[in-house]
This record gives C-alpha cells, structure tokens and sequence, in this order.
C-alpha cells in the first residue's frame, strides 16, 4: 500500500483506549487511512442485551461495534487477554486515553511495539491530566507519542508537536485540537515504522514533571498572572465543577465563571458592577461571575 509517497507494510493494529476526543479522533482517522485495524482493546464496555452501548454519544467500544472490529475486554483475566491476541499477530499497538496501566505481558506481544499518544510535550507534565496543570501554568501545549514501558509516561518519545489553543477555548475543544494533532502524528509514525526510520529519544529524567488529579483545593486564581492567563485556565477547566477561589488583600472571592479579559486595562484594588467581579491582574483586568466574598 503506497502513502504518503511511502510504501506502507499492512501491518496489524491492536487500538487501546475508551471514550472522548483523544481516543475517538485518531481512531477515526486510522479508519480513513485505511490501516488495518485488527482489534479494539477496552476497560470492561457497556454491554446490554449482548449488545455494546455507549453511556455517552460516543465510545471506542461502540465505534468498534459498528465497524465490526473485534473487541478486546482488557478487565477480563490477562491470560483470556492474550489467548485472545494469539491468533491476531500484533504488530503495533497505539494506546490513547487509557487510564490503567498496560501489564507488560500485553505490551510485549506488538513485533514493532506498542505506543501511547499523551496530551503534553513529554517529559513534562506526564499524569492523568495534564491538559489542567499546561493551563494552570500557562505552559506550551502539546502532544507526544511514546513508547510504552511500565512506568505510565516514561517511555522514549518518537513524537511530538506544539498546540496552540484558541482563547477562552473549553476542556473539549483543547482535547479535540490536541487529538487531531495527535491524530496527523499518528499517521507519520506509522509510516516511520514501516520505512524502517523510527527515531526515539529518551526522556530526560531532570526535566520530567508528574501532576496528579487535581483536587478542589488547585482550582486557585492568582492575581500574579496575567489576566489572559487566568480567563483560559478558567474557560479551559470549568468542565471540572468545583469554584476558584482568589485572594485579594484581606478578602477571598469564589469566583463562578470567567467572562472575559482585558490586557489593556488597568484598575488598583477589584470592583464590582452589577453581578460582575473585576479583578486586577499583573497585567490586565479579569471578569468574572462570583457567588461570594469572606473574609480571610
């Protein structure tokens, strides 16, 4: 099969991961590129009736039902797992929004390896959500493509690509933008393989950073940011539930919902009008909803 310019080896793929933008995207996209796709591995589906159903408008599992692809239930015993990919010859597995660790009995069965796409420029904000903590700091965004190995996210790097988000872009835009880039890298990576010129580089362990879930106590606004900076951590997280709370002199506010910014302005001390709260920024005005003020 000729792609790319690139002779392209069909090769057997083993698709790893569950619902959401950065496992449906280069699912989808592996589908039109028309590589074989030999099985679909997920975390104990949604079954009802001995028919696979989604809880939300999409998943992996579903979609793997309605292209009849064979469907891995990785919560099932490992040595079921592995009788069950015996006859199938894994050449690659690509990995995507999988929350559980991969035994390495599973990892070993892919002759050309196995690869997990991670919403960070790796060794940087490896973990379970990286996409909050990149926001918080107001860090470059981006995606990786690594080997997988035992330790979550510390595999060599064969990928990677900067993002830029929109401003004010939610948690599922910023997903869905990281995924399609994840996506066309998917595509190059495959074609590497393939050609015999895959490059991995090891990820340097004094740079590596790991953030856990974050909790209700990091949903923080600080008046040391810049005011754009604050108006995207909060457009991007507020998916999550929980109210920001920020400390301006002796007072805290919790803050609902950011409704826009302004680099240009400039106020002293934070100001209410009507139902709005403005807040002053390093650089910049922030404006937001909020539901409270208490003493500190």
């Amino acid at each position: 099969m000729l792609m790319h310019g690139v002779l392209i080896r069909i090769m057997n793929i083993l698709y790893i991961g569950s619902s959401g933008p950065l496992s449906l995207i280069p699912f989808k996209k592996l589908l039109s590129a028309d590589y074989k796709i030999s099985a679909i591995g997920v975390y104990s589906p949604v079954v009802l009736n001995d028919k696979v159903i989604a809880i939300e408008n999409e998943s992996l599992a579903l979609a793997a039902n309605q292209h009849d692809l064979l469907l891995l239930d990785l919560s099932q015993p490992l040595d079921t797992v592995l009788k069950q990919c015996e006859p199938l010859s894994i050449d690659i597995i690509l990995m995507s929004c999988y929350s559980k660790r991969l035994p390495d009995e599973i990892i070993n069965i892919a002759d050309r390896g196995c690869f997990n796409l991670h919403p960070s420029l790796l060794p940087r904000y490896r973990g379970p959500e990286p996409v909050f903590w990149q926001m918080r700091t107001a860090s470059t965004l981006g995606v990786s493509w690594h080997r997988v190995v035992h330790d979550f996210d510390a595999g060599d790097v064969v990928a990677e690509k900067r993002v830029i988000a929109d401003d004010g872009a939610n948690y599922r835009e910023i997903n869905q933008q990281l995924a399609e880039n994840g996506a066309e890298l998917m595509i190059d990576l495959l074609a590497g393989i393939s050609a015999g010129r895959l490059i991995s580089n090891p990820q340097n362990p004094e740079v590596a950073s790991y953030y856990p879930y974050p909790q209700q106590k990091d949903f923080v606004v600080d008046t040391k940011w810049t005011a754009q900076h604050a108006y995207n951590f909060m457009c991007a997280t507020q998916v999550f539930g929980y109210p920001y709370r920020c400390q301006i002199g002796a007072y805290c506010y919790i803050l609902k919902q950011a409704l826009d910014y302004d680099n240009n302005a400039s106020i002293e001390d934070v100001e209410v009008q009507a139902d709005k709260l403005y807040i002053p920024c390093t650089e910049g005005v922030l404006i937001v909803s909020y539901t409270a003020r208490m003493v500190v």
